[in-house]
Protein backbone atom coordinates (compact mmCIF):
# COMPACT_ATOMS: atom_id res chain seq x y z
CA UNK A 1 0.00 0.00 0.00
CA UNK A 2 1.33 3.35 -1.03
CA UNK A 3 2.03 5.47 1.86
CA UNK A 4 3.32 9.34 1.58
CA UNK A 5 6.79 8.71 3.93
CA UNK A 6 7.41 5.55 1.64
CA UNK A 7 7.29 7.64 -1.80
CA UNK A 8 8.98 10.51 -0.56
CA UNK A 9 11.74 7.96 0.98
CA UNK A 10 11.38 6.09 -2.34
CA UNK A 11 12.12 9.81 -4.48
CA UNK A 12 15.24 10.60 -2.13
CA UNK A 13 16.74 6.80 -2.83
CA UNK A 14 16.43 7.84 -6.42
CA UNK A 15 18.51 10.89 -6.27
CA UNK A 16 20.70 9.66 -3.20
CA UNK A 17 19.65 11.86 -0.43
CA UNK A 18 19.31 10.74 2.61
CA UNK A 19 15.70 9.32 3.54
CA UNK A 20 13.11 11.06 6.39
CA UNK A 21 12.05 10.11 9.48
CA UNK A 22 8.54 11.55 8.65
CA UNK A 23 7.07 13.60 6.38
CA UNK A 24 6.96 16.69 8.69
CA UNK A 25 11.12 16.84 9.00
CA UNK A 26 12.31 19.95 8.65
CA UNK A 27 15.14 19.64 6.38
CA UNK A 28 15.36 20.80 3.21
CA UNK A 29 14.63 17.36 1.25
CA UNK A 30 11.42 17.43 3.83
CA UNK A 31 10.22 20.73 2.88
CA UNK A 32 10.89 20.53 -0.92
CA UNK A 33 8.82 17.09 -0.75
CA UNK A 34 5.97 18.57 0.99
CA UNK A 35 5.89 21.71 -1.51
CA UNK A 36 5.42 19.63 -4.74
CA UNK A 37 3.53 16.95 -3.63
CA UNK A 38 0.01 18.14 -4.52
CA UNK A 39 0.76 19.39 -7.77
CA UNK A 40 2.78 16.13 -8.39
CA UNK A 41 -0.04 13.96 -7.49
CA UNK A 42 -2.52 16.16 -9.80
CA UNK A 43 0.07 15.83 -12.64
CA UNK A 44 -0.09 12.40 -12.26
CA UNK A 45 -3.47 12.27 -12.43
CA UNK A 46 -4.16 14.19 -15.25
CA UNK A 47 -2.26 12.31 -18.04
CA UNK A 48 -4.41 9.02 -17.76
CA UNK A 49 -7.87 7.81 -17.46
CA UNK A 50 -7.15 6.15 -14.12
CA UNK A 51 -9.45 3.89 -13.08
CA UNK A 52 -8.46 4.06 -9.03
CA UNK A 53 -9.72 7.51 -9.67
CA UNK A 54 -12.54 7.44 -11.70
CA UNK A 55 -16.02 9.12 -11.20
CA UNK A 56 -19.43 9.08 -12.42
CA UNK A 57 -21.81 12.00 -12.10
CA UNK A 58 -25.42 13.18 -13.82
CA UNK A 59 -25.26 17.00 -13.81
CA UNK A 60 -27.98 19.22 -14.80
CA UNK A 61 -27.89 22.79 -16.19
CA UNK A 62 -27.21 26.06 -14.38
CA UNK A 63 -30.04 27.53 -14.26
CA UNK A 64 -28.43 30.91 -13.92
CA UNK A 65 -26.64 30.96 -16.15
CA UNK A 66 -27.35 32.31 -19.82
CA UNK A 67 -25.37 31.83 -22.70
CA UNK A 68 -24.93 34.64 -25.27
CA UNK A 69 -24.15 32.05 -28.25
CA UNK A 70 -23.39 28.21 -29.07
CA UNK A 71 -24.57 25.59 -27.10
CA UNK A 72 -27.98 26.49 -24.74
CA UNK A 73 -27.09 24.61 -21.39
CA UNK A 74 -24.21 24.91 -19.31
CA UNK A 75 -23.09 22.41 -16.57
CA UNK A 76 -20.32 23.42 -13.58
CA UNK A 77 -17.45 20.98 -13.37
CA UNK A 78 -17.51 19.56 -10.06
CA UNK A 79 -14.09 20.69 -7.59
CA UNK A 80 -12.67 17.22 -7.61
CA UNK A 81 -12.25 17.30 -11.71
CA UNK A 82 -9.01 16.54 -12.99
CA UNK A 83 -10.04 15.20 -16.48
CA UNK A 84 -13.20 14.73 -18.34
CA UNK A 85 -13.26 10.64 -20.17
CA UNK A 86 -16.63 9.91 -20.92
CA UNK A 87 -19.88 12.21 -21.56
CA UNK A 88 -23.53 10.43 -22.31
CA UNK A 89 -26.90 11.47 -22.68
CA UNK A 90 -27.89 8.40 -20.96
CA UNK A 91 -27.02 7.02 -17.82
CA UNK A 92 -25.26 3.94 -19.15
CA UNK A 93 -22.90 5.96 -21.17
CA UNK A 94 -23.97 3.63 -24.13
CA UNK A 95 -24.27 6.29 -26.33
CA UNK A 96 -21.21 9.21 -26.24
CA UNK A 97 -22.37 12.65 -26.26
CA UNK A 98 -20.97 13.98 -29.49
CA UNK A 99 -22.12 17.64 -29.80
CA UNK A 100 -20.39 19.59 -26.25
CA UNK A 101 -17.78 21.66 -25.78
CA UNK A 102 -15.07 20.80 -22.95
CA UNK A 103 -13.94 24.04 -21.26
CA UNK A 104 -11.81 24.98 -18.22
CA UNK A 105 -14.62 25.40 -15.67
CA UNK A 106 -17.67 24.20 -17.31
CA UNK A 107 -18.84 21.58 -19.95
CA UNK A 108 -21.55 22.92 -22.25
CA UNK A 109 -24.22 21.29 -24.49
CA UNK A 110 -27.79 21.46 -25.78
CA UNK A 111 -29.49 18.97 -23.79
CA UNK A 112 -30.16 18.38 -19.38
CA UNK A 113 -29.36 16.53 -17.85
CA UNK A 114 -26.01 14.59 -19.39
CA UNK A 115 -23.79 11.68 -17.52
CA UNK A 116 -20.17 12.42 -17.60
CA UNK A 117 -17.30 10.59 -16.11
CA UNK A 118 -14.44 12.22 -14.94
CA UNK A 119 -10.72 11.52 -13.15
CA UNK A 120 -11.10 13.05 -9.75
CA UNK A 121 -8.76 14.15 -7.07
CA UNK A 122 -11.40 13.73 -4.28
CA UNK A 123 -9.63 12.72 -0.71
CA UNK A 124 -11.96 9.10 -1.36
CA UNK A 125 -10.55 8.78 -5.10
CA UNK A 126 -7.23 9.73 -6.65
CA UNK A 127 -5.82 11.06 -3.48
CA UNK A 128 -7.06 7.86 -1.57
CA UNK A 129 -3.34 6.45 -1.14
CA UNK A 130 -4.86 2.69 -0.78
CA UNK A 131 -6.34 2.82 -3.60
CA UNK A 132 -3.11 3.24 -5.68
CA UNK A 133 -1.96 0.46 -7.90
CA UNK A 134 1.48 -0.36 -7.54
CA UNK A 135 2.58 1.02 -11.07
CA UNK A 136 1.13 3.98 -10.05
CA UNK A 137 2.52 5.16 -7.14
CA UNK A 138 5.98 4.20 -8.25
CA UNK A 139 5.48 6.40 -11.38
CA UNK A 140 4.50 9.02 -8.42
CA UNK A 141 7.98 8.16 -6.52
CA UNK A 142 9.94 9.14 -10.04
CA UNK A 143 7.75 12.21 -10.49
CA UNK A 144 8.70 13.71 -6.95
CA UNK A 145 12.00 12.73 -7.41
CA UNK A 146 12.49 14.62 -10.58
CA UNK A 147 10.71 17.44 -9.27
CA UNK A 148 13.29 17.98 -6.07
CA UNK A 149 16.39 16.92 -8.02
CA UNK A 150 17.42 19.84 -9.29
CA UNK A 151 17.35 21.90 -6.06
CA UNK A 152 18.84 19.21 -3.77
CA UNK A 153 21.15 17.45 -6.08
CA UNK A 154 22.76 20.49 -9.19
CA UNK A 155 23.32 17.38 -11.05
CA UNK A 156 22.10 17.41 -14.43
CA UNK A 157 23.01 13.37 -14.76
CA UNK A 158 20.75 12.51 -11.69
CA UNK A 159 17.97 14.45 -13.08
CA UNK A 160 18.47 13.03 -16.76
CA UNK A 161 18.19 9.41 -15.30
CA UNK A 162 15.34 10.03 -12.82
CA UNK A 163 13.32 11.98 -16.01
CA UNK A 164 14.39 8.45 -17.97
CA UNK A 165 12.85 5.93 -15.49
CA UNK A 166 9.80 8.54 -14.53
CA UNK A 167 8.72 8.35 -18.30
CA UNK A 168 9.02 4.65 -18.23
CA UNK A 169 7.31 4.07 -15.04
CA UNK A 170 4.31 6.54 -16.42
CA UNK A 171 4.13 4.33 -19.81
CA UNK A 172 4.21 0.97 -17.65
CA UNK A 173 1.19 2.31 -15.26
CA UNK A 174 -0.87 3.87 -17.70
CA UNK A 175 -0.54 0.21 -19.92
CA UNK A 176 -1.43 -1.65 -17.21
CA UNK A 177 -4.26 0.47 -16.14
CA UNK A 178 -5.62 0.28 -19.91
CA UNK A 179 -5.40 -3.97 -19.31
CA UNK A 180 -7.66 -3.54 -16.05
CA UNK A 181 -10.13 -1.42 -18.10
CA UNK A 182 -13.51 -3.43 -17.32
CA UNK A 183 -15.43 -1.51 -20.63
CA UNK A 184 -14.63 0.96 -23.41
CA UNK A 185 -14.36 4.89 -22.44
CA UNK A 186 -15.53 7.16 -24.82
CA UNK A 187 -12.39 9.53 -25.96
CA UNK A 188 -12.49 12.83 -24.57
CA UNK A 189 -13.02 16.05 -26.96
CA UNK A 190 -10.23 16.92 -29.07
CA UNK A 191 -9.22 21.02 -28.78
CA UNK A 192 -10.20 21.09 -32.55
CA UNK A 193 -13.17 20.05 -32.03
CA UNK A 194 -13.89 22.00 -28.48
CA UNK A 195 -13.02 25.29 -30.10
CA UNK A 196 -15.72 24.22 -32.54
CA UNK A 197 -18.41 24.92 -30.14
CA UNK A 198 -17.09 28.48 -29.34
CA UNK A 199 -16.40 30.45 -26.33
CA UNK A 200 -19.50 31.57 -23.59
CA UNK A 201 -20.52 35.35 -22.96
CA UNK A 202 -21.25 36.16 -19.46
CA UNK A 203 -22.20 33.11 -17.57
CA UNK A 204 -23.78 34.43 -14.25
CA UNK A 205 -23.27 32.41 -10.94
CA UNK A 206 -20.71 30.03 -11.33
CA UNK A 207 -21.35 28.16 -8.20
CA UNK A 208 -24.61 26.15 -9.05
CA UNK A 209 -23.91 22.72 -9.73
CA UNK A 210 -26.13 19.63 -9.26
CA UNK A 211 -24.44 16.49 -9.52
Amino acid sequence: MATKIGMFNAALIEIGDNVLVDTGEATEAGRRLNQVYTRVVDDCLSVGSWNFAMESIKTTADTGVTPNFGYSEVFAKPADWVRTIAASADEYFSTPLIQYVDDSNFWSADTSPIYIRYVSNDTGLGFELTRWPAAFTRYVELELAVRVCPRLTESEAKLKRVSEDRDKARRVALNQDAMNEAQPKFPPMGSWNSARGGRRGDRGNRNSFTG
